[in-house]
């Protein structure tokens, strides 16, 4: 092939597409114009006829579909010209005026537009006519329309205009196709009369029909054997149509004892103890045999009522014939199976894929059985569950086919539920499927992960414990195979969704466990991956994450790493994210947190020189002004003013123009509140904001007790009054402030006395870089920062900041009681303060990018340090 000559081709392709030419395949000739044109002096109903009669196709279903208007405003006319008109056209209608016509009768008798008795005389007829035509789908669509008008007619109506045609049409000299629309009219007419009528007139008909001589016609009688015996009451059931109905499950065609294995799940609920025990249980007992016995087509849909028939016959089942079922179940869940045959020597063998998948017979069967796991756990009892199924759910959590992996993930969280306190042997299941290489399974148990891991962190019971949450341990390595599998697959749905799912974490796993296991994999995805919803996912992870860490150090680093990567992030799109994380943080964290350590770094975006950014701004200076209260927040307040004056005085790019002034409206119907008069309408929302100020201050109060704890079990008392005895000089250099555990713990509490906003953090985040670094670098403590591990995002070498002032008036213990129960409701329950595990399309939020950390200068600023994690 020569490619030069290629690309000239290609050129010229190129070169015909970029030319401007009328498009003229659209277009319509004068004579298709003619055809369409009617003459605009016409009434509605004038027009209807005309078009009717000599329209095009499109017209007619035009006027067809606007039938009920046209009744509804000119009823006289409608029905004297327009209706007439309209069964003339369906005669030789083709099927789009067809089914235009069944949609439109039936809005006619729904919506009440004319009397039953008017639409039986005008319309019935005609439906009752067209269902024996000719295309099947015509015929399909009248018959279902006409079951839907059944159920909208009185039965005085039906009983005068209907069942002598259905009795009519169900006779064995007419058509199989009449004989089957025979059957679903008396399915359907069965429900308006009383028991009577039904043994009077359509019992004898149906028992005709279940004998018929056409297998289609007794199945589809069959299935309407339910609607049937519910007319006719319990004992007239027991003595006609439980005959029937044992002798069409004995029948020699596979379809007819599928629709009867059908009926007798849908009439146990129906049906007497007496009758079960003695007719039902064997009969079923009897089918079920013969069906695994000669694998025919009915297994699979045998396995897929098997939970309904033995839920159904639970109460009436002793311990043997339990034990039977049970038994027939876990032969139908390993149905196919051998030892060549597993999943780890296909892993093992690598094998060349065949494009023509083999279709395995026996796979539909066992992923029907897996669809009923949840209900035999639930009939065998949980107590049961390790003896009698839990080999079987293994077996089903390793099956070769990933359609019953799949429907096993899918109903993992209620067997979870079901066990109770039982759960853990579930875990490597678990483990089993969060490893699973085929993203269809991550599909399944994913959804419900947050459910799952809580029921594994509680262990049955309602607390959850330290111990508990570092048993979970094993399933940190599955998690993160699950994620890497979503990560490396296009189907960045299912990878948003495990991001997601993921801020269930900090109720299941410890602080140290996220933060060195999962951390840094969120902010990989915030700065390297491309897709928009899976850095939001990330994004608003991080920030639960920060939310429910109970350590002071991780969070100060988290914090500052967002602020770097996306406040001072080197790309746009990084800073246009940093809004959207600032919108999060204010819905998951209290005012007073987000004034303290985002406001002021927020405000620098207005001077972006990319415009998207300062357009991306504009939109949550509301949110801004609605944080302020005065007369606090009066420095806020002036700077927030400043801001938006400067860009309005300097702005250039139209858009952000544009987008100011909206913003700047909008921020004069905002009324500012005041600290020391409330108005009404923002009560619910302080007393939230208030709740969440709270909850952060007393995590901060309970760590310091916890470090307080830790720093007595180390040195017991007795040695530090030897030390003090010992040394004099020593006990008055620990007075002034040195590092004992003690005097750390004052010069905490006299630091945080001096900032009376408390917030997550004591003070603001150390080692970030702003026109404010003077000012922020002043409240930190005198203190180094230890940690026990190399931080995983970044090394952070700085002051720790001062511990928080605890509240007025409250003592240590008091305080540790309280800051206890807050963690317990935390870390226990559902947030208190409106976070849920799956995020709502209005509270997206972004994500964004590299680690970064910053060190201290020696003249006091802050100055960034960029490190890769």
């Amino acid at each position: 092939m020569d490619w030069s000559e290629g690309a000239d081709k290609l050129t010229e392709s190129f070169a015909e597409l970029s030319l401007e030419r009328t498009i003229t395949k659209g277009l319509k000739s004068a004579e298709e114009i003619d055809r369409l044109t009617v003459d605009e002096k016409l009434t509605d109903i004038e027009r209807a006829v005309y078009l009717l009669s000599s329209g095009q196709e499109v017209q007619r279903i035009s006027v067809i579909k606007c039938l009920p208007q046209l009744l509804r405003d000119h009823s006289a006319d409608c029905m004297k010209r327009v209706v007439p008109k309209v069964k003339e056209v369906l005669h030789v209608a083709s099927t789009d005026v067809q089914i235009a016509a069944t949609e439109a009768f039936i809005n006619i008798l729904e919506n009440q537009i004319i009397s039953h008795q008017m639409f039986a005389q005008t319309f019935l007829l005609s439906m009752l006519q067209s269902i024996d035509n000719r295309d099947p789908v015509i015929a399909h669509a009248w018959l279902e329309a006409l079951l839907q008008v059944v159920t909208l007619l009185p039965k005085e109506i039906l009983k005068k205009d209907l069942l002598s045609i259905a009795t009519s049409k169900g006779q064995l000299s007419q058509s199989v196709h009449s004989r089957l629309a025979s059957c679903k009219i008396l399915g359907k007419v069965a429900t308006k009369f009383d028991s009577f009528m039904i043994k009077k007139e359509i019992l004898p008909l149906v028992t005709s029909l279940c004998q018929d001589v056409d297998y289609e016609v007794r199945g589809c009688m069959c299935r309407q054997l339910d609607a049937v015996a519910r007319g006719l009451g319990l004992e007239s059931t027991k003595s006609a149509i439980l005959p029937e109905l044992v002798e069409l499950s004995n029948d020699e065609e596979s379809f007819v004892r599928l629709a009867a294995l059908e009926t007798v799940v849908s009439l146990l609920s129906l049906l007497d103890d007496e009758t079960c025990v003695n007719t039902i249980i064997p009969l079923m007992c009897r089918f079920c045999e013969n069906a695994l016995q000669n694998e025919d087509s009915t297994l699979p849909s045998v396995a897929y009522q098997f939970g309904k028939l033995c839920h159904g016959l639970s109460v009436n089942l002793n311990e043997d014939q339990k034990l039977w079922f049970l038994s027939l179940y876990r032969k139908m869940c390993v149905l196919g199976l051998n030892d060549s045959k597993s999943r780890s020597s296909d892993r093992t063998t690598p094998t060349i894929p065949n494009i023509f998948e083999e279709d395995d017979s026996y796979a539909e069967c066992r992923q029907c059985a897996a669809y009923n796991l949840p209900c035999m756990v639930l009939f065998a009892g949980p107590r049961n569950f390790k003896t009698e199924l839990y080999s079987t759910f293994s077996s089903l959590c390793d099956d070769p086919h990933k359609l019953v992996r799949r429907t096993v993930s899918c109903g993992f969280h209620e067997v979870a539920k079901m066990l109770g306190s039982s759960v853990v042997i579930l875990q490597q299941e678990l483990i089993c499927l969060l490893k699973d290489d085929t993203p269809e399974v991550l599909e399944g148990v994913i959804p419900h992960l947050p459910d799952t891991l809580q029921m594994f962190a509680k262990g049955g019971g309602n607390v959850v414990t330290e111990s508990k949450l570092t048993g979970l341990s094993d399933l940190v390595p599955a998690l993160l195979a699950a994620e890497s599998l979503a990560s490396c697959t296009r189907q960045w749905r299912l990878h948003s969704e495990i991001l997601t799912q993921f801020a269930c974490l900090p109720k299941c796993l410890t602080s140290n466990q996220i933060y060195y296991q999962f951390v840094p994999v969120m902010f990989k995805h915030l700065t390297g991956n491309r897709v928009l919803p899976v850095k939001r996912a990330a994004a608003k992870t991080i920030c639960v994450f920060i939310r429910h860490n109970r350590k002071l150090e991780q969070r100060q680093e988290l914090c500052c790493r967002l602020i770097e990567d996306c406040c001072h992030g080197n790309s746009s799109w990084k800073r246009i994210l940093f809004i959207d994380v600032c919108k999060i943080i204010m819905e998951l964290f209290s005012r007073m947190f987000f004034k303290e350590y985002f406001y002021e770094f927020v405000l620098e975006l207005a001077q972006d020189p990319v415009a998207n950014v300062r357009l991306k701004f504009c939109t949550m200076l509301p949110s801004l002004k609605s944080l302020i209260k005065l007369p606090g927040d009066r420095t806020l307040l002036q700077q927030l003013e400043l801001t938006v004056r400067k860009v309005m005085a300097h702005e250039k790019d139209k858009d952000v123009s544009e987008s100011i002034r909206t913003a700047v409206l909008e921020l004069d119907k905002i009324q500012i509140g005041m600290e020391t008069i409330t108005n009404k309408i923002y009560m619910d929302e302080d007393l939230a904001d208030q709740k969440k100020e709270e909850e952060e201050r007393l995590l901060i109060e309970l760590e310091e007790k916890e470090k307080e704890e830790a720093e007595k079990s180390k040195n017991p008392p007795s040695a530090n009054r030897a030390g003090r005895k010992k040394s004099s000089e020593d006990s008055k250099v620990t007075k002034k402030g040195s590092k004992t555990s003690k005097g750390s713990n004052v010069s905490g509490k006299k630091a945080s006395q001096s900032n009376s906003n408390s917030s997550l953090l004591p003070g603001p985040p150390p080692h970030i870089s702003s026109n404010k670094g003077n000012k922020m670098s002043k409240s930190l403590s005198s203190g180094k920062t230890k940690t026990g591990k190399s931080s995983p995002i970044g090394e952070f070498s700085s002051s720790s900041s001062s511990s928080m002032r605890p509240r007025k008036g409250s003592d240590g213990s008091g305080s540790q009681a309280t800051a206890q129960n807050v963690v317990k409701r935390l870390y226990n329950e559902s947030s208190t303060s409106g976070y849920s595990v799956k995020s709502s399309s209005s509270r997206k939020s972004s994500a964004s990018s590299t680690s970064s950390t910053s060190t201290s200068s020696t003249d006091g600023k802050p100055r960034r340090k960029i490190s890769k994690s």
